[in-house]
């Protein structure tokens, strides 16, 4: 894959992560939800090389649901630690903005082989 269409991938799950954060996170869990989604953009990014979108030859459906895994399987080797700052509540919201970016970079694989396609 293109250094340019990496980075073209990149700008659009971010933008696709940021349209779904809360704007008004006025409590620990939804604040860690934010902070999740964050950690999610940037493990994309980091690890792109592993959730390549060009290394699989399945058909559409196939490659989708590769790429779900992948990605979801970076996610599950993220542990987090409580630190002095974090309460149970903002880490419980960082796991729920992790599940929520699963579910977020389907839909943008959806959307991007929809359009890839047409």
């Amino acid at each position: 894959m293109n250094t340019q269409k990496k980075k073209n991938l990149v700008r659009k799950f971010n933008a696709h992560i940021e349209m779904n954060k809360d704007k008004q996170a006025y409590s620990d869990f939804k604040e860690g939800v934010n902070k999740g989604l964050d950690i999610a953009k940037y493990a994309f990014e980091d690890n792109l090389e592993k959730i390549s979108l060009s290394d699989l030859d399945e058909d559409q459906d196939e490659r989708i649901k590769g790429l779900e895994n992948n990605f979801n399987q970076v996610l599950d080797g993220i542990t987090l630690s409580k630190k002095p700052n974090f309460s149970e509540q903002h880490l419980d919201g960082v796991y729920t903005g992790f599940e929520k970016s699963k579910k977020l970079f389907k839909d943008f694989l959806k959307e991007s082989f929809t359009l890839e396609n047409t």
